[in-house]
């Protein structure tokens, strides 16, 4: 019986350390996922993007956003701070009533990493013109190169299905450069007008992936 006891108790004391083995064993391998997600997240944060580096210049901080991509291993997604997500953009509507004309407004956007907006489909029109004052116009990132051949200004293929011009617009044969208004009979739309008229405008970027 004693003896009997003495096994039962031994095979007691070896079950709880295989237990405890296995309890530390599960620590162990659960503290080192986390530490190994923190430093890579950390390495990618010490050494930016060049274009990172180069958006620092221009802008005091940036907002960051998860994001779930099942081709990328970035799943940070980041605009300047005050601009606005959208899609694969950023977009930045002044809150000021400044304008200025076509190649001025183009210039101030360039000098912070960006370019005046080109709209690719309804739903980005619809996106930006929910941000924009009704009694403004803004200048958006399309001109005439000559002879009608409308052109944006990141060079995407001017594609005349996706376009918004009001009706019987475009209308002025001095009209070089487009602006986005409302009009209270139409909504909101597209309008040619001369490139050197000061306007509002809306500024836009490739969002920074981390």
């Amino acid at each position: 019986m004693v003896q009997e006891r003495e096994l039962q108790g031994k095979a007691v004391c070896w079950s709880l350390r295989l237990w405890s083995a296995a309890v530390i064993s599960i620590l162990l391998l659960s503290t080192c996922f986390i530490v190994s997600c923190v430093v890579t997240y950390q390495l990618g944060v010490d050494k930016p993007s060049r274009r990172l580096s180069e958006l620092h210049t221009n802008h005091s901080s940036l907002t960051c956003f998860r994001e779930v991509s099942m081709v990328s291993d970035k799943v940070w997604s980041c605009c300047p701070k005050d601009w606005k997500p959208f899609g694969s953009y950023c977009y930045l509507v002044p809150t000021d009533t400044s304008s200025a004309s076509w190649n001025m407004s183009e210039e101030k956007c360039s000098h912070m990493g960006a370019h005046l907006v080109v709209i690719h489909s309804k739903e980005e029109q619809d996106f930006i013109t929910g941000t924009l004052r009704r009694n403004a116009a803004y200048f958006i990132g399309l001109r005439d190169t000559g002879h009608g051949q409308w052109r944006w200004v990141d060079q995407t293929p001017y594609n005349e299905s996706a376009t918004f011009w009001h009706k019987n617009e475009p209308s002025n044969d001095d009209g070089k450069c487009v602006m986005i208004n409302y009009r209270y009979n139409s909504g909101w739309g597209w309008n040619d007008i001369r490139c050197s008229e000061e306007q509002n405008s809306i500024c836009q970027m490739n969002k920074i992936h981390l």
